[in-house]
């Protein structure tokens, strides 16, 4: 197959984003000095009126023109900002705030975020209350906050990470003049974890505009002005992601960015580097990225095929996600392996060197070869429909197809979107809630997802089949079901470390396109997606069915959820591990793995059991597919979260657990030091034989154990 075929298909299949233009005007209380580092803050629904503040970690970009990048950052092509911003100078109505010390927030600030860049006197409305709050909006380089004024207590009613912040609208007429006293006239921020808030502006002439304006350039840049992203302090220096790393460990690697070993992960698995008969893994044939450059720079192939036909391979398969494998059985030989969608068009092309690389796939399982089961994510439907732009799926000979009603990244967008709107919708009136989250099909969505993966297993496990995934680009639906089904297969990966592990392997080095599926400093949704959120709702609904089989809890996932979109660390800024390794992001930002790392006992799940190896067969039925309230309900007025409350159990079962091992040991110990005592003396006294303190341990032994499983019966209800 030719590359200009390919070249011709990826033309098709790609996809940027619109941007529109914003005419600036200057503000009066803008504050531009040195980029700052991050805080983390959270508010409820329409935030809480009772002066408490929720830590989270969130992204945000430097308040400076920029250049677009919504397109770029996907394969190849790359764009980033200018490290330096220059702004005209400012007329000031009021004193110019530089510093947030001189502020006196009631609210402590994460490390670096010293600066101002926005402060601005405006009214804030929240749901339970008739009159609105007076105060200020204040935005730093990290996050955006409303604090009240006086006669109203001094506190943080709003508190978000600028990075969470999906939409900035404004409500009510052009002009406020036409409008009645009465009327919602200001500006609304909608927020991509399910927050909303709405600001009210007084009668001065386009004081709207130029706080939505300057509200914008800070939050959006990447939609202000175009630029060529090549220099890593010019791209980081736009997220708080640079100051942070400065300020919290300058001029050193942190741990979660080793993390994961990618040779090490593979051998953990049985193959053998250079000696193994069936896989070889190849650390040359995309050395430099020269063969992908969205995979890993690290590949394992079937030993037997020839690798210069490789470059065949990948000229016929979408953006040159060439089949490689992911996951290993040992003891069955089944394999999980990856790929994109093959290029066969309307003319139905197909391609040896593709043809033959599948069966090598299908002859490495020397207990069920012969033919590969290709499991294809999307509905038949819609990769029909991917012929007419150069795509397509495998009729190939000796392979089984299967398709899986997986939609696409918009429809799973507009589900979220119904979801969002379900929620805020019951904060006023829930008569309708059931029908609208039924109508959202987000549960429906997760369903299928479950479904898809539950399948993958199956046919892995209980017929030892290996199988082929992919979708249309190999990105998204692909890593959604490789991760869901190596995390039911492999207790590795349910471990703490192997979870982490697990994402870095299938999400961030093979190219999940995180830069544009969260849409990081640009306000165009068209590429958009909760692709990755899906895949932490998945493990969700395995966390409920399997409470046991986890060595992590909820309290990670919400984490992880958070710092998706926080850009306080580096992990989700890109979209490759080229970029990664080109932009250097471990030198330049904090691993999100590193926290977790440092602090684990608050992630830690008491009811884990270590031994728990089984493979995990999950129950799909509707009635055990659950809503994560904890995540998308939080900040549901009237909704108390259990999180807290779970991770206050957790660690006093835990310090419970720990108390009574070590008293365990303790007595262990001292019974092994009496026995060989008493192994030093006579054994017989009078005649009688001299009783070691065997059965006493034991039942000390015994006495503890049951302690501490009254403990966890006690904690867990």
């Amino acid at each position: 197959m030719s590359r200009d075929v390919h070249r011709s298909s990826m033309k098709k299949l790609n996809r940027s984003n619109s941007d529109d233009d914003i005419h600036l005007r200057p503000m009066a209380t803008l504050i531009h000095s040195k980029p700052t580092s991050h805080g983390a803050g959270e508010t409820s629904f329409g935030a809480r009126d009772d002066g408490s503040s929720m830590s989270s970690s969130n992204e945000y970009v430097a308040p400076s023109p920029y250049q677009n990048t919504s397109s770029a950052i996907a394969g190849a092509t790359r764009g980033y900002m200018t490290d330096r911003y220059h702004v005209t100078a400012i007329p000031e109505q009021q004193p110019t705030v530089v510093h947030t010390y001189e502020l006196s927030l009631p609210i402590k600030l994460l490390p670096g975020e010293d600066d101002v860049k926005l402060k601005e006197d405006i009214t804030y409305r929240i749901h339970n209350r008739s009159i609105p709050y007076r105060g200020d909006l204040i935005v730093t380089k990290y996050r955006l906050m409303f604090v009240t004024k006086p006669p109203d207590p001094i506190q943080v009613l709003v508190d978000v990470p600028l990075g969470m912040i999906s939409q900035i609208e404004k409500i009510g007429g052009q002009t406020r003049s036409n409008m009645s006293d009465g009327a919602a006239y200001g500006i609304e921020i909608n927020c991509k974890d399910l927050r909303h808030f709405f600001f009210g502006n007084g009668k001065e002439q386009n004081q709207r505009r130029n706080l939505l304006d300057h509200l914008t350039r800070l939050v959006f840049p990447f939609s202000i002005s175009k630029a060529d992203i090549t220099n890593p302090l010019q791209f980081f220096g736009s997220f708080f992601a640079l100051d942070y790393k400065k300020k919290m460990c300058p001029n050193v690697i942190d741990e979660g960015w080793t993390l994961y070993n990618k040779m090490k992960d593979y051998t953990r698995m049985g193959i053998q580097q250079n000696s193994d008969p069936h896989w070889t893994i190849n650390a040359e044939i995309n050395k430099n990225y020269a063969l992908c450059d969205t995979y890993p720079d690290i590949l394992v192939l079937p030993s037997s095929f020839d690798t210069t036909r490789l470059q065949r391979v990948a000229d016929f398969r979408s953006r040159n996600r060439i089949p490689v494998l992911s996951w290993y059985s040992r003891e069955t030989y089944a394999t999980i392996t990856r790929s994109s969608q093959p290029l066969t068009g309307l003319a139905n092309r197909t391609c040896d060197d593709d043809i033959e690389l599948l069966r090598k796939i299908a002859d490495a399982n020397v207990n069920q070869g012969f033919k590969l089961i290709i499991l294809d994510a999307r509905p038949k439907v819609n990769a029909m429909a991917n012929m007419a732009n150069g795509g397509g799926y495998e009729d190939y000979p000796n392979c089984e197809l299967e398709f899986h009603n997986i939609q696409n990244i918009h429809v799973m967008r507009e589900s979220l979107r119904k979801l969002h709107a379900a929620i805020r919708n019951a904060a006023h009136d829930d008569k309708t809630w059931f029908s609208d989250l039924e109508n959202s099909n987000w549960l429906f969505h997760i369903r299928a997802v479950l479904t898809a993966a539950i399948r993958l297993v199956s046919l892995v496990h209980n017929e030892k089949r290996s199988v082929l995934v992919h979708c249309s680009d190999g990105w998204d639906r692909t890593a959604q079901l490789t991760s869901l089904a190596m995390l039911m297969l492999d207790a590795h990966y349910r471990t703490l470390n192997g979870y982490m592990i697990l994402i870095e392997k299938e999400w961030i080095s093979f190219g999940h396109k995180f830069f544009m599926r969260i849409g990081h400093g640009d306000k165009s949704d068209s590429e958009r997606s909760p692709v990755f959120l899906q895949f932490l709702d998945c493990t969700f609904q395995l966390l409920q069915q399997f409470p046991s089989a986890f060595e992590f809890n909820e309290k990670l996932l919400v984490t992880i959820a958070d710092n998706l979109y926080s850009c306080q660390y580096g992990t989700f800024l890109l979209n490759s591990d080229k970029l990664r390794t080109d932009m250097k992001v471990s030198e330049h930002t904090m691993s999100t793995w590193t926290p977790i790392l440092r602090d684990r006992r608050l992630y830690l799940n008491p009811s884990y059991t270590e031994k728990s190896d089984k493979v995990l067969l999950l129950n799909n039925s509707s009635r055990h597919i659950k809503l994560w309230k904890n995540y998308y309900c939080r900040y549901m007025p009237g909704y108390r979260s259990t999180l807290d409350d779970l991770t206050q159990r957790y660690t006093t079962l835990l310090n419970l657990r720990k108390k009574f091992t070590d008293e365990i040991n303790h007595i262990r110990q001292d019974g092994e030091y009496q026995q060989q005592q008493q192994q030093q003396q006579p054994r017989l006294l009078s005649g009688t034989l001299y009783q070691t303190p065997i059965s006493t341990t034991t039942s000390s032994s015994t006495q503890s154990k049951s302690n501490v499983v009254q403990a966890t019966a006690t904690f867990m209800t």
